[in-house]
């Protein structure tokens, strides 16, 4: 049977004002899924993170952390357009992914540690039908490209919850991911945000899941093909949510390709919190963060309730985009 969502527990309160994360499940899901999926490369959404960066927080080259980041490709984007990133990841075969990508950008010493790498030289990044090829000309000549910036890419293995870091950022982003464990394990995050990490002035992206979505499409079961050569299986996800703690249950599980049929005992589920936007400005009483802009898909939304009708974007959202700005 499909991974039973119930034993997908939060943390266990230690003391009143004090939890432990809730990685009883998150570190085996991530590290799982990325043996079954794996790296896709620089893909668009990448590059859209970037202008989105840029857009919010301007071009200039501004020093960014960030939680979470998987393989890289967002940082390796951000790094090649002349950022200096710190990239954040806990699993244990991500973070030398992220150092294998930025590696291949630059001629850095791969010895150095921690795996800090002045990107001097770095290529420009490849377009899409590029990826995965040998920066060489048509006739194999060397490609006589060169990136107008220089940035610096340093990749942590690290849970963000504990990880010591000794700078201040103008950007701290937190891509498609927030919401693992209770409010409690939110709020705690997000005053190492406010008091530990972020400039004065700078700003917090952070993509918000957002219930809505979420609840019209519990029960729906997808079965998904490899769409690209990292994938090492087929799939059946399912899509559940849980309305008493408010979080979506995400299910995956490969398909044999001989039999067709899903090997349960390897499914593996995430659970992640989801605040409308009502919720997350009462997360974020007393991190020290306020909530200066939202959008869904690059347009701003209106949290003015008289604006709000059964067109609003928010509806169809699976998650939102929030900037958020110490308090002053």
């Amino acid at each position: 049977m499909v991974a039973d969502p119930t034993q997908i527990h939060f943390p266990v309160k230690n003391s009143m004002n004090n939890t432990t994360p809730a990685l009883d499940w998150v570190k085996p899901y991530y590290t799982t899924a990325g043996e079954y999926w794996g790296p896709a490369g620089i893909e668009d959404h990448h590059r859209e993170r970037l202008a989105i960066m840029e857009r919010l927080c301007g071009p200039s080259p501004l020093r960014v952390l960030e939680l979470g980041a998987g393989t890289g490709e967002a940082a390796a984007v951000m790094a090649d357009a002349g950022h200096s990133v710190v990239a954040v990841d806990f699993s244990p075969t991500r973070a030398p992914r992220i150092e294998a990508l930025a590696q291949k950008y630059t001629s850095t010493n791969p010895s150095i540690q921690p795996r800090e790498i002045d990107d001097t030289s770095l290529k420009p990044l490849p377009s899409e039908g590029e990826v995965g090829e040998e920066r060489t000309g048509r006739g194999g000549e060397s490609s006589s490209r060169k990136s107008p910036h220089q940035g610096t890419l340093t990749a942590l293995e690290a849970d963000f919850y504990d990880v010591s870091l000794d700078r201040e950022f103008d950007v701290v982003c937190y891509w498609d991911g927030f919401g693992v464990g209770s409010d409690a394990d939110q709020r705690r995050l997000l005053r190492r945000i406010s008091s530990e990490w972020l400039k004065p002035g700078g700003s917090a992206l952070i993509d918000i899941f957002s219930p809505y979505q979420w609840t019209l499409e519990t029960g729906k079961e997808l079965i998904l093909g490899r769409n690209h050569e990292s994938h090492r299986f087929k799939q059946r996800r399912r899509l559940n949510f849980d309305p008493l703690q408010g979080c979506f249950l995400d299910t995956w599980c490969p398909i044999d390709d001989e039999t067709g049929l899903c090997d349960e005992s390897r499914a593996i589920t995430q659970k992640i919190r989801c605040y409308n936007p009502a919720d997350l400005l009462l997360l974020l009483e007393n991190t020290g963060l306020s909530l200066a802009h939202a959008e869904v898909n690059g347009v701003a939304i209106s949290l003015d309730p008289q604006t709000t009708d059964s067109t609003h974007s928010i509806w169809q959202a699976w998650s939102y985009l929030a900037q958020l700005k110490p308090n002053a």
